[in-house]
């Protein structure tokens, strides 16, 4: 039988078809096409836990310029359709990009659901995703980005924000000083190479815990081996292993101060077999699949 629990559950899944970022740098563009494929996928799923019952679909972002120059409108409006999927919601939100600039409008979104709350954010990644971004002065917003753009205006905190899984030969020396000089928690993927990858999330997850009212977890694809997940932007020859990642998503699942998972980078064209594509549809299913079974415990 499924599982059923006393009180109502939902979340919230939002697509936002948009590779504008990747194309201002240059990268591999077919992001725009990640919400489609993931669906694609997440939808063949069956389990024994209502995931899919509870899902509140609230569809792909409309109205998105996809020539590159606009980007900050397009995150602008992400961020609304984030905000409202999340203050509709009863359960967690899920976000699927697109290029991972929209990191930022998916932080900015749920801090304004939920304004007052010092929110804490993980993100799971080979590269720091911290590239200055000033169109006025000709640094275009790219899918480097979200970062340095959520933490110069204020949405995140420095102290709040940890890096995890990232790669030495994947970031230019200015990322690396611009964390050093904010303070923010660097965890390389030197580090978390074997049994220490899940200690170590787990470890980030619970500091996060103790300090922050609401947590967002942003998965960048390109953080797991190319080998399990060839469809994206910027792929990696190592990275983390399927199984790590979605004991990840079960370790977010289960913490109930994480309030939404952002999966971002699935580019369908460059996929094979859409194994990145069953991997985000597994990730996001764990994820939800492990809160419903907390919410099922805590209301027993």
């Amino acid at each position: 039988m499924p599982t059923q629990f006393k009180g109502q559950f939902n979340w919230s899944l939002v697509g936002i078809p948009d590779h504008a970022g990747v194309m201002n740098v240059g990268g591999r563009i077919g992001a725009a096409l990640g919400p489609q494929a993931f669906r694609k996928a997440f939808e063949r799923m069956k389990g024994r836990h209502p995931v899919q019952g509870t899902l509140r679909d609230r569809g792909d972002v409309k109205e998105l310029d996809g020539a590159g120059a606009r980007v900050a409108n397009n995150h602008l409006r992400a961020s609304d359709w984030v905000r409202e999927a999340h203050v509709n919601a009863t359960g967690p939100s899920v976000v699927i990009g697109g290029g991972h600039d929209h990191g930022f409008s998916h932080l900015r979104g749920i801090a304004e659901a939920i304004p007052g709350k010092r929110i804490g954010c993980i993100n799971i990644d080979a590269h720091l995703d911290v590239r200055r971004a000033d169109p006025g002065a000709g640094l275009p917003i790219t899918s480097g980005s979200p970062f340095f753009l959520a933490l110069e205006s204020g949405v995140l905190k420095s102290e709040d924000f940890v890096e995890f899984g990232i790669q030495s030969h994947s970031n230019a020396p200015e990322l690396w000083e611009y964390v050093e000089a904010k303070g923010v928690e660097v965890i390389p993927f030197a580090s978390t190479r074997g049994p220490q990858a899940i200690a170590r999330f787990r470890s980030s997850l619970a500091k996060l815990s103790t300090t922050c009212d609401r947590i967002v977890v942003s998965l960048d694809l390109d953080g797991v081996a190319q080998a399990f997940a060839p469809g994206v932007s910027a792929p990696q020859s190592e990275g983390f292993t399927p199984s790590e990642i979605i004991e990840m998503m079960e370790e977010s699942g289960r913490n109930e101060k994480v309030i939404s998972l952002g999966i971002f980078e699935l580019n369908p064209l460059l996929d094979l077999d859409e194994r990145t594509a069953r991997l985000a549809a597994t990730a996001a299913w764990h994820f939800i699949e492990s809160r419903i079974l907390a919410t099922k415990a805590q209301s027993a």
